[in-house]
């Protein structure tokens, strides 16, 4: 791992001096590091944060100019110059608009050539409105100018024994940050935390990969046949969540609300956020809420009969499974800093508003956020939202299941 001077040195610093910090979050220190527990959130009736609606911009059509219609959107971006960039995971192209929602320019498309992409998974920004792009697939990352031109193709290779690269997970600076699936011990059976997860930042200059944090992987079943073995979902399990900002990644495993702010220049922790929440235990409510989901999910993205879905269904009721929820779905970092958590749902569980944190852990309250945003089957499925100081601008979907890019205002005024 590296060492050097952590980036958020100063924050932590805040963290520390609980004076003038608002009731409800309790600003402590442990071992020189700084630990926000959250008790209540900062924010009165009345006061807070909204994203108004309608949106400022809409692209996406059901029908008609092709240029407009979305598929498997995996992320948007927004330039220095207003424009949005949206990267279509259906086609693999890079599609530019205006600030007024007008096409501008397509780049790339289906494929293994240089400038396409067999599965694209994510669209970043880099200094300058180069944009970078990450294939799972063919497991290499390339930089677009401004005007959609290839600059480069960067091949991602671990260089770790056993270990793959997993998911790009956001942009700091010049520094694409990924995650890698250990994969060197096949584990025995039953319930078990594999592959074990290693974060690295990527220098997309010259394409050197270092270290910043391992984590324990999600929870499967392992079923030991002798010469094979066998992964089976395990309902309810526990897993790693990352978010990433400028020299900082935020980790929580969702087994406990305890977020890590870390170092990406030294992989050290720099403040800790926690919440006191007692799981909830799993009922059958729960488990005939979350087959139910499973099986419209294998009909609607899986292309299988119901008939199938259904005897599907039928088999996965007997699996093991875990006894509590997790205690939240997934986290993301804004421009400023702030944390912003997404509660867990599913399994006949209402959507909820994001919890807020501020960049020193403070919890500031619940911010509803427009109805059909796309979450994803799976947090790690979820396109990307990017969340300014003044906008959100990410990926929904109306009534029909039409996909939208949309950019959204978020009024900071009551705060």
């Amino acid at each position: 791992m590296r060492r050097g001077v952590p980036l958020l040195a100063a924050l932590a610093a805040q963290a520390c001096d609980s004076a003038g910090a608002p009731a409800g979050t309790l600003h402590s220190d442990s071992a020189g590091v700084a630990v926000a527990t959250a008790a209540e959130p900062a924010w009165g009736p009345g006061e807070g944060w909204t994203v108004g609606e309608p949106p400022l911009l809409q692209i996406g059509t059901a029908t008609g100019d092709p240029d407009y219609q979305l598929d498997r959107v995996v992320g948007a971006v927004r330039l220095s110059s207003g424009d949005i960039v949206l990267g279509d995971g259906g086609s693999g192209e890079l599609r530019r608009y205006d600030r007024g929602g007008a096409f501008v320019w397509r780049a790339a498309r289906e494929g293994e050539g240089p400038g396409e992409h067999q599965f694209l998974t994510f669209l970043g920004a880099l200094a300058g409105d180069s944009l970078l792009s990450y294939d799972l697939a063919l497991q290499r990352v390339q930089i677009f100018n401004a005007g959609g031109e290839l600059v480069r193709t960067l091949p991602i290779e671990s260089p770790w024994r056993g270990s793959m690269p997993r998911r790009a997970l956001g942009v700091s600076g010049r520094h694409l940050v990924m995650s890698f699936a250990d994969r060197t011990e096949l584990p025995e059976g039953g319930v078990v935390r594999w592959p074990h997860i290693r974060i690295a930042t990527v220098d997309v200059a010259d394409g050197a990969i270092e270290a910043v944090s391992d984590f324990p992987g999600a929870e499967q079943v392992v079923e030991d046949y002798g010469e094979s073995v066998a992964f089976i979902a395990y309902d309810f399990g526990k897993g790693p969540r990352f978010a990433v900002s400028p020299g900082r990644l935020a980790a929580v495993d969702t087994e406990a609300f305890r977020i890590r702010s870390i170092s990406l220049g030294d992989g050290g922790t720099e403040w800790i956020l926690r919440r006191d929440i007692a799981p909830t235990r799993v009922t059958s409510a729960h488990v005939d809420a979350e087959i139910a989901e499973y099986i419209e999910a294998n009909v609607t993205y899986g292309g299988v009969s119901r008939e199938r879905a259904e005897e599907m269904g039928r088999g996965r009721r007997d699996n093991p499974r875990a006894t509590t929820l997790p205690v939240l779905r997934s986290i993301r970092l804004d421009e400023a800093g702030n944390l912003w958590v997404e509660p867990f749902f599913g399994a006949g569980i209402d959507v909820e508003p994001f919890e807020v944190f501020a960049a020193d852990g403070t919890w500031l309250g619940a911010v509803p956020v427009p109805s059909g945003l796309r979450r994803g089957f799976t947090a790690d499925m979820a396109p990307g939202l990017e969340i300014g100081d003044d906008y959100l601008l990410g990926v929904w979907r109306d009534a029909q299941g039409i996909e939208y890019v949309r950019l959204y205002t978020l009024d900071k005024s009551r705060s």
